[in-house]
C-alpha cells in the first residue's frame, strides 16, 4: 500500500518517471490497439484485396461531405445527428490540443504553459459542444432507448465516460488549475488515462467505425451495390461460408456503428418482416469473429447454432438499396451481402421456400419468362401494333422485356413509346422474341439459370449488331448496363444502354410537344433514383408536358419501394402479408396522402403493385400512367413523319 502513494509521486514530481510511464502506457495502448484491429479486420482479409479503382477525387469529396460533415447523419436523424455531428466535430477541433497534450508526455511537464489565447477558447466552446452532444446523445441511448438502436452496450456508456472526461480535464486545465502544480499534474494525467484508454476500447466495440467509416465510405459504390461477378475458377459458388468474404465486406461488417438506419428504413421490415439489414450484418460480425463456417442457412439451423443468418430473412429483401442509402458508414447489404448469401443457397440446393424453387421452374421451361406466358402473347401484340423488327440496320433497339411484353398496361407503354420514337424519327426495332434477361432469376439467387440465358441473349444482340438499346424497365436496364457486363463476351459487345427516361429528356427538343397543365406525383423507382442516381430527367420530362409535381415525402433517392424488387413481385409470401399491410399498400397511402389524381411512373413493376394496393384502398380514382404515356398524350397530332436521325 505504501508503494503506490509513492509511485503516484514520483510520477507527478519526477520528470524521468513520468516520462517512462507515459512511454510504456502509450506503448501497451498502440500495441493493443493495432493488435485488436488486426484481429478483427486484416487478418480476415483475402489476398490479393483487389481494392476498386474509380475516380478518386469523388471519393475524396464524398468522404468529405460524409464524414466530416456528417451528411448522412444529420439528414435522416437531424436532432440526434446534430449531436452526433458535435462531437465528431469537436474531436476535430481538438486535434492541436491532443497533440500539444501528448507532446508533454515526450518533452516533460516542465514545459508545459497556458494554450494560446483565441486557440484555448476556440477549444473551449467546442469542449462544452461536445459535453452537450455526449449527454442528449446517453440520454437517448440510455433514457429513451430507440428501438432501432438495439439493446444496451456497456462499451457505449465507457465511451461516454471517457470522452466526456477528456472535455472535462481539458477544461479545468485550461482556467481551474494553474500549471504546473500538483492539481494539474493530476488532471493531465486523467486526460492521458482517458485518451489511451480510448485507444483500448475503440477496437474491442461498435466505436471502431471511428477509424473504419472513412475507408467504407471512401470504397463504396455510388448506387446500390451489385452482384458480384463469380470467379472463373469454377469453384465459386456465391457466398456460403465466413472465409469467401471479400476484404470489402470485413470491413463493413467491422465498420458497423449499430445504428439501426438500415432496419428503420427497410421497407420489409417496416410492414413487420423479420428482416433487419443491421442484424444481417451484426450476425456476419458475430460469425467471422467467432470462427464460423457456414453463413446462412434455414431457421432450424440457425437455433441450432450451425449457422449466423436464417433464409427466409435473406429471401424477404426487396433490393431497393434504403439500408444503403442511410448507412452512414458506407455499408454495402444488398449486393454483396445479401443477395451473394441467396446466391450461395440456391447454388448448394439449400432452399426451402417454395415460391422460389416454383420461379425457377417457370423460368427454366420454354417460353424462359417469369410469368411462363406464351411467345405468341408477345408475337400479337408486336405484329398488331406493328413494331418494326430489328435487323441491324436500325439505330436503336426496343427491349420491351417480360413487364412490357405481357402486362397489358406494359404493352400501353410499349406503344406509347413507339409513338415517342416515331416522333422524334428515331431509327428502332425490336427483337422478334424475346425471352428474360434473368433479373428475377439473379437476384433470386438462381446464377446459372442468369448466365444461361445471358449466354444466349448475348448471342443474339451479337447477330443483331445491336450497338444501343433503351428499354423502359429499370430492372432490365440495370441487368444490361451493369450485371451483363461481368461477362466478358457481353462487355466486347460496347452496348450503349439507356433508361427511356434518360433518352425521352435528350428527346424533348425534337418532340412536338403541346404542354397541358395537370398535377402529377412522381413514384421514384428503387433501381432508377438509387441504382442508377437518375432522379431529375422524369421530372423535365414531366414538366416540359406541361405537368407540375407533388412530392410524396418519400423521393428521390429517399424513394419508397413498391414491393417488386429482388424478385418480391414472384416470391412474396402472401400468406404472411394477409394481417399486416404490405409494401405496396404502404407506399400507395404515401402516394394517396399528396391529393394528387394520377401517379406518373417509370417501371412497368410499380404499376402492377401500385394498382393491387389502390384496388385494396378502393381507389380507383387516382390513374396510374408511365412517362412514356404522358408524353405520348401531348405529342400534336400527325408529328412522326420524319425521317429518322441519329442520337448521340
Amino acid at each position: 500500500m505504501v508503494l503506490i502513494p509513492a509511485l503516484l509521486g514520483a510520477v507527478l514530481f519526477s520528470d524521468v518517471a513520468q516520462r517512462v510511464v507515459f512511454l510504456t502506457l502509450t506503448g501497451v495502448s498502440l500495441w493493443l490497439f493495432c493488435r485488436t484491429l488486426n484481429q478483427r479486420l486484416f487478418s480476415h482479409f483475402p489476398k490479393p484485396w483487389n481494392i476498386p479503382t474509380g475516380p478518386v477525387g469523388k471519393r475524396l469529396w464524398r468522404i468529405f461531405v460524409e464524414v466530416a460533415l456528417q451528411s448522412r447523419v444529420v439528414r435522416d436523424r437531424p436532432v440526434a445527428g446534430i449531436f452526433h455531428a458535435l462531437v465528431v466535430w469537436g474531436f476535430a477541433a481538438f486535434a492541436w490540443v491532443s497533440l500539444r497534450h501528448l507532446s508533454l508526455g515526450i518533452r516533460g511537464l516542465e514545459h508545459a504553459d497556458n494554450a494560446p489565447g483565441f486557440y484555448g477558447v476556440f477549444a473551449a466552446v467546442w469542449a462544452i459542444a461536445v459535453l452537450l452532444g455526449m449527454i442528449a446523445l446517453s440520454f437517448r441511448r440510455f433514457v429513451l432507448r430507440p428501438k432501432a438502436l438495439g439493446a444496451l452496450s456497456a462499451t457505449s456508456g465507457l465511451v461516454a465516460i471517457l470522452i466526456s472526461l477528456l472535455m472535462v480535464t481539458y477544461l479545468l486545465g485550461w482556467k481551474t488549475f494553474p500549471v504546473p502544480s500538483t492539481a494539474w499534474k493530476i488532471n493531465w494525467w486523467v486526460h492521458t488515462l482517458s485518451f489511451l484508454a480510448l485507444l483500448v476500447v475503440i477496437p474491442r466495440s461498435k466505436h471502431l467505425h471511428l477509424v473504419l467509416a472513412p475507408f467504407a465510405v471512401f470504397f463504396r459504390p455510388e448506387t446500390t451495390s451489385r452482384v458480384r461477378a463469380l470467379r472463373e475458377d469454377g469453384e465459386d459458388l456465391g457466398l456460403v461460408r465466413f472465409k469467401e468474404l471479400s476484404w470489402k465486406d470485413v470491413l463493413d461488417v467491422n465498420a458497423c456503428v449499430e445504428c439501426g438506419r438500415c432496419t428503420e428504413f427497410c421497407p420489409a421490415n417496416q410492414i413487420g418482416g423479420s428482416l433487419s439489414p443491421k442484424e444481417i450484418i451484426l450476425d456476419m460480425q458475430r460469425g467471422l469473429l467467432h470462427g464460423g463456417d457456414v453463413i446462412a442457412g434455414t431457421s432450424a439451423e440457425k437455433d441450432a447454432g450451425s449457422v449466423c443468418i436464417q433464409e427466409q430473412d435473406l429471401f424477404q429483401c426487396l433490393s431497393c438499396g434504403a439500408c444503403e442509402y442511410v448507412c452512414p458508414v458506407g455499408i454495402e447489404h444488398v449486393g454483396r451481402k445479401i443477395l451473394d448469401l441467396r446466391r450461395g443457397l440456391v447454388s448448394e440446393g439449400r432452399v426451402s421456400n417454395d415460391k422460389v424453387v416454383t420461379l425457377f421452374t417457370t423460368m427454366e421451361r420454354a417460353p424462359h419468362n417469369p410469368w411462363g406466358i406464351t411467345q405468341d402473347t408477345r408475337k400479337k401484340f408486336i405484329e398488331g401494333k406493328q413494331f418494326p423488327i430489328f435487323d441491324g440496320k436500325q439505330e436503336w433497339l426496343f427491349w420491351l422485356g417480360c413487364g412490357l411484353n405481357f402486362d397489358p398496361h406494359g404493352q400501353d407503354v410499349a406503344f406509347a413509346m413507339k409513338r415517342i420514337l416515331d416522333s422524334a424519327s428515331l431509327s428502332w426495332g425490336v427483337l422478334s422474341r424475346e425471352s428474360c434477361c434473368g433479373e428475377p432469376a439473379r437476384r433470386g439467387g438462381n446464377e446459372y439459370l442468369y448466365l444461361q440465358l445471358a449466354e444466349e441473349l448475348t448471342k443474339t444482340l451479337a447477330q443483331n449488331g445491336v450497338k444501343k438499346i433503351v428499354s423502359c424497365c429499370p430492372h432490365c436496364t440495370t441487368m444490361l448496363d451493369k450485371d451483363y457486363r461481368q461477362i466478358n463476351s457481353y462487355a466486347a459487345l460496347g452496348i450503349r444502354v439507356v433508361h427511356h427516361s434518360e433518352l425521352i429528356e435528350g428527346l424533348l427538343p425534337k418532340l412536338r410537344l403541346e404542354p397541358s397543365p395537370g398535377s402529377v406525383t412522381y413514384h421514384d423507382p428503387c433501381y432508377l433514383a438509387r441504382g442508377r442516381g437518375i432522379t431529375q430527367a422524369p421530372r423535365q420530362i414531366l414538366h416540359s408536358c406541361g405537368v407540375s409535381v407533388t412530392e410524396t415525402r418519400h423521393h428521390g433517392q429517399n424513394t419508397f419501394c413498391c414491393g417488386a424488387g429482388g424478385a418480391q413481385l414472384f416470391i412474396t409470401d402472401d400468406r404472411r402479408e394477409q394481417s399486416a399491410e404490405r409494401v405496396n399498400q404502404k407506399r400507395f397511402s404515401q402516394i394517396a396522402e399528396t391529393g394528387a389524381s394520377t401517379v406518373a411512373v417509370a417501371c412497368p413493376y410499380c404499376p402492377i403493385m401500385l394498382r393491387d394496393a389502390a384496388v385494396h384502398a378502393k381507389r380507383d380514382d387516382i390513374a396510374i400512367l408511365d412517362l412514356a404515356e404522358i408524353v405520348a398524350s401531348r405529342l400534336k397530332k400527325g408529328s412522326g413523319n420524319g425521317k429518322p436521325e441519329t442520337i448521340a
